[in-house]
């Protein structure tokens, strides 16, 4: 007795879920197949087919895109040696220019130095002439001479 009504019951389920189906359709009724359903198809196909070269172009901008960065990469290397370059020679450029001013400095110092040892001689000379003659001056009027 178990077993017809746990048959019953299997047939009330698929007769339930066959008129649901029915009535689902039957209501909202299903859309008709138009004639661009083959249209729709075809390019679906076209577009699948095109896949392969759309990859192949996506494969080769990114190709192009790296050997794009690797240029960069090289030239930003290229770059930073030269700059390290440029600022060693800067940096002799400023040692050179700073012993430069010192060795100006020098010779500005020892020609006053020599400047002033010239006039100090001309000044020495000429006192000792002066001085000669204002001696010979004062011995001659304390002589009686004039």
């Amino acid at each position: 007795m178990a077993r017809p009504t746990c048959r019953f019951a299997l047939y009330r389920r698929i007769v339930c879920a066959a008129i649901a189906l029915l009535f689902v359709f039957g209501i909202t009724r299903v859309p008709e197949v138009h004639a661009a359903y083959w249209d729709d198809v075809y390019q679906g196909f076209e577009q699948f087919s095109r896949l392969p070269g759309d990859v192949y172009q996506l494969k080769e901008s990114y190709r192009q895109t790296q050997e794009d960065l690797e240029k960069a990469r090289n030239s930003l290397d290229a770059y930073q040696e030269q700059n390290a370059q440029l600022l060693e020679q800067n940096r002799k450029l400023t040692d050179t220019v700073t012993e430069l001013k010192n060795l100006q400095t020098q010779r500005d110092q020892a020609s006053h130095r020599n400047k002033m040892l010239i006039i100090t001689a001309i000044i020495l000379l000429a006192g000792y002439f002066i001085g000669i003659r204002l001696l010979r001056y004062g011995m001659r009027r304390r002589s009686g001479r004039y």
